[in-house]
């Protein structure tokens, strides 16, 4: 649905893993848990400006990634926004990316990462698989044909957005996977890795009240941004 003109949205926030899934682990500090933190900060950062905000989960709880999105269709969500913070195994990875969906992706590492992700779905039981079905392929096809332009408006709003609140973003800042979560066709939806938790100066960013604060005002301004974005192409598509 085009936005209202008014550039109010509501925004479904999905803090990553959860319960039996604690994510990514440094110590004591659960990805699940940090993110959740972050997304109870955005979301009061986002009803401020006026915004609606559904959470997938306002607790330490498993939900499936089917039903996360489920609670976005269920929502009207006009931007479904996933927040992780991962950890990687060699090397070192710094700064935020944001992630869209492909069936191809677009790197070695994004691959490994959409697998992952998708993995403790698996490991609580439920089936990702056996969801071809023709005819709904083919209309979930069409409607991310109107989507998919959104949907990277939306990631270019958010690069832009967090680049201009000083939010360090990393080399490969634009990636694309097949993320299970981020499916739903007729929502712009993205995945944010918000930094990593591999990184010991990321982790000490992350468990930064002041620092959340900073990046929270950022995807604030990118979501503005991109509503005002979008409203315009709207209007053009409809004339």
């Amino acid at each position: 649905p085009p936005l209202l003109a008014d550039g109010r949205l509501t925004v479904v926030l999905d803090p990553g893993h959860g319960g039996v899934d604690p994510g990514a682990v440094r110590g004591d500090v659960h990805e699940a848990d940090l993110m959740l933190t972050f997304a109870r900060e955005l979301r009061d950062v986002l009803r401020r400006a006026g915004h609606e905000v559904v959470m997938t989960r306002d607790a330490d709880v498993f939900v499936s990634l089917e039903a996360r999105i489920a609670i976005a269709k269920r929502a009207g969500a006009e931007v479904f926004l996933s927040l992780h913070a991962d950890a990687i195994a060699e090397g070192i990875a710094r700064g935020a990316q944001i992630y869209t969906l492909a069936a191809e992706a677009s790197s070695e590492a994004s691959a490994r990462l959409a697998e992952r992700h998708d993995r403790a779905d698996l490991l609580a039981g439920v089936d990702l698989a056996g969801q071809d079905d023709r005819v709904a392929h083919i209309l979930m096809s069409l409607a991310r044909t109107e989507t998919t332009p959104r949907t990277d408006a939306l990631a270019e709003a958010l690069v832009r957005g967090l680049r201009a609140g000083g939010v360090r973003l990393h080399r490969r800042a634009r990636e694309q996977a097949a993320f299970s979560v981020l499916r739903a066709p007729d929502v712009p939806s993205v995945l944010l890795e918000v930094g990593f938790m591999s990184s010991p100066g990321e982790l000490e960013k992350l468990q930064s009240a002041r620092w959340r604060r900073q990046a929270a005002e950022a995807i604030a301004a990118a979501l503005a941004d991109w509503a005002e974005e979008d409203a315009i192409r709207a209007g053009l598509r409809r004339r």
